[in-house]
């Protein structure tokens, strides 16, 4: 039975540290890469929300769309 363990235990002495090492470097890489997807998303976001905002201030402003009327960007409405 010792010599069993102790055959066991020159086997796995070497590698556990590796696998060990080799599991947490790859735990890294994937919450590296989650934690880069979740700031993409949330500069996108924020980029979405920036335009949207824009989009509704030159709504706003009745020159703008007039003048976008008249230079057939926009039809009016009823066409």
């Amino acid at each position: 039975m010792t010599f069993i363990l102790s055959l066991l235990a020159r086997l796995l002495g070497p590698i556990l540290p590796f696998l060990a090492t080799w599991i947490a470097a790859k735990r890294n890489a994937s919450q590296t890469a989650k934690i880069k997807g979740l700031q993409a998303d949330m500069k996108a976001l924020e980029d979405r929300e920036r335009i949207e905002d824009d989009i509704d201030d030159i709504a706003d402003d009745t020159g703008l769309v007039d003048r976008a009327k008249r230079s057939g960007v926009l039809r009016r409405t009823g066409e």
